[in-house]
Protein backbone atom coordinates (compact mmCIF):
# COMPACT_ATOMS: atom_id res chain seq x y z
CA UNK A 1 0.00 0.00 0.00
CA UNK A 2 1.29 3.42 -0.86
CA UNK A 3 0.99 7.02 0.98
CA UNK A 4 -0.95 9.14 -1.64
CA UNK A 5 0.32 12.66 -2.15
CA UNK A 6 -1.06 15.64 -2.79
CA UNK A 7 -1.41 16.88 -5.74
CA UNK A 8 -1.08 20.81 -4.72
CA UNK A 9 2.85 21.91 -3.87
CA UNK A 10 3.47 21.63 -0.58
CA UNK A 11 6.08 23.65 1.51
CA UNK A 12 8.98 21.76 3.77
CA UNK A 13 7.91 20.93 6.86
CA UNK A 14 10.24 23.23 8.87
CA UNK A 15 8.80 26.17 6.66
CA UNK A 16 5.29 25.36 8.81
CA UNK A 17 6.56 24.81 11.74
CA UNK A 18 8.60 28.33 11.60
CA UNK A 19 5.33 29.54 10.60
CA UNK A 20 3.58 27.96 13.37
CA UNK A 21 6.38 29.16 16.06
CA UNK A 22 5.63 32.88 14.86
CA UNK A 23 1.58 33.21 15.16
CA UNK A 24 1.93 31.27 18.46
CA UNK A 25 4.59 33.88 19.39
CA UNK A 26 2.77 37.12 18.54
CA UNK A 27 -0.78 35.71 20.54
CA UNK A 28 1.18 35.94 23.04
CA UNK A 29 2.67 38.98 22.80
CA UNK A 30 -0.91 40.03 21.98
CA UNK A 31 -1.54 39.61 25.77
CA UNK A 32 2.33 40.89 27.01
CA UNK A 33 0.87 44.33 27.62
CA UNK A 34 -1.78 43.26 29.56
CA UNK A 35 0.24 41.10 32.04
CA UNK A 36 2.83 44.18 32.56
CA UNK A 37 0.23 46.78 34.23
CA UNK A 38 -0.98 43.52 36.21
CA UNK A 39 2.31 43.32 37.59
CA UNK A 40 3.22 46.84 37.94
CA UNK A 41 0.38 46.64 39.75
CA UNK A 42 1.03 43.82 42.34
CA UNK A 43 4.77 45.24 43.03
CA UNK A 44 4.28 48.63 44.34
CA UNK A 45 2.78 47.22 47.35
CA UNK A 46 5.56 44.08 47.72
CA UNK A 47 8.38 46.95 46.74
CA UNK A 48 6.86 48.71 49.85
CA UNK A 49 6.68 45.62 51.99
CA UNK A 50 10.18 44.63 51.05
CA UNK A 51 11.96 48.13 51.84
CA UNK A 52 10.57 47.99 55.22
CA UNK A 53 11.41 44.53 55.98
CA UNK A 54 14.48 44.29 54.39
CA UNK A 55 16.67 45.87 57.69
CA UNK A 56 15.33 43.52 60.15
CA UNK A 57 16.15 40.75 57.59
CA UNK A 58 19.38 42.25 57.15
CA UNK A 59 19.98 41.97 61.25
CA UNK A 60 19.28 38.42 61.73
CA UNK A 61 20.87 37.31 58.76
CA UNK A 62 24.05 39.02 60.67
CA UNK A 63 23.42 37.53 63.31
CA UNK A 64 22.80 33.95 61.96
CA UNK A 65 25.72 33.87 59.29
CA UNK A 66 28.30 32.67 62.45
CA UNK A 67 26.54 29.76 63.26
CA UNK A 68 25.20 29.20 59.75
CA UNK A 69 29.49 29.28 58.70
CA UNK A 70 30.31 26.84 62.02
CA UNK A 71 27.75 24.17 61.23
CA UNK A 72 28.76 24.06 57.40
CA UNK A 73 32.57 23.94 58.37
CA UNK A 74 32.02 21.01 61.16
CA UNK A 75 29.97 19.17 58.32
CA UNK A 76 32.94 19.79 55.79
CA UNK A 77 35.19 18.26 58.34
CA UNK A 78 33.15 15.28 58.94
CA UNK A 79 32.64 14.82 55.13
CA UNK A 80 36.61 15.22 54.70
CA UNK A 81 37.24 12.99 57.55
CA UNK A 82 34.95 10.09 55.97
CA UNK A 83 36.71 10.52 52.58
CA UNK A 84 39.58 9.61 54.62
CA UNK A 85 38.80 6.62 56.67
CA UNK A 86 37.21 5.17 53.37
CA UNK A 87 40.54 5.89 51.45
CA UNK A 88 42.62 4.85 53.89
CA UNK A 89 40.35 1.24 53.62
CA UNK A 90 40.75 1.31 49.95
CA UNK A 91 45.00 1.96 49.84
CA UNK A 92 44.88 -0.77 52.89
CA UNK A 93 42.63 -3.35 50.85
CA UNK A 94 45.23 -2.49 48.02
CA UNK A 95 48.29 -3.35 50.04
CA UNK A 96 46.52 -6.68 51.51
CA UNK A 97 46.10 -7.77 48.01
CA UNK A 98 49.82 -7.47 47.18
CA UNK A 99 51.32 -8.95 50.42
CA UNK A 100 48.88 -11.94 49.67
CA UNK A 101 47.04 -11.45 52.78
CA UNK A 102 44.02 -14.33 52.91
CA UNK A 103 40.42 -13.57 51.72
CA UNK A 104 38.96 -13.77 54.98
CA UNK A 105 41.56 -10.78 55.85
CA UNK A 106 40.52 -9.00 52.82
CA UNK A 107 36.60 -9.51 53.43
CA UNK A 108 37.00 -7.98 57.12
CA UNK A 109 39.24 -5.22 56.19
CA UNK A 110 36.22 -4.21 52.91
CA UNK A 111 33.23 -4.97 55.20
CA UNK A 112 32.80 -0.73 55.93
CA UNK A 113 33.40 -0.15 52.07
CA UNK A 114 30.61 0.75 49.53
CA UNK A 115 28.55 -2.24 47.27
CA UNK A 116 30.35 -1.80 44.40
CA UNK A 117 33.68 -1.99 45.78
CA UNK A 118 33.05 -5.14 47.53
CA UNK A 119 32.35 -7.01 44.70
CA UNK A 120 34.97 -5.87 42.69
CA UNK A 121 37.66 -6.91 45.98
CA UNK A 122 35.81 -10.40 46.07
CA UNK A 123 35.76 -11.17 42.09
CA UNK A 124 39.61 -10.09 42.45
CA UNK A 125 40.11 -12.41 45.91
CA UNK A 126 38.48 -15.55 44.42
CA UNK A 127 41.27 -17.97 42.56
CA UNK A 128 41.32 -17.59 38.96
CA UNK A 129 39.71 -21.16 37.66
CA UNK A 130 42.22 -22.75 35.31
CA UNK A 131 41.30 -25.38 32.70
CA UNK A 132 41.72 -28.67 33.49
CA UNK A 133 45.37 -29.76 31.96
CA UNK A 134 45.23 -32.93 30.11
Amino acid sequence: MTATTPTTSRLPKPLYAVAGVGELAYRRLQKLPGQVEALRERITPRVRTLREELPGRVEALRAEMPGRVTTLVAEARGAYDGLVAHGEKVVDAARSRRTGETATAKATALAVAPAKAVRKAVKKAAPKRRAPEA
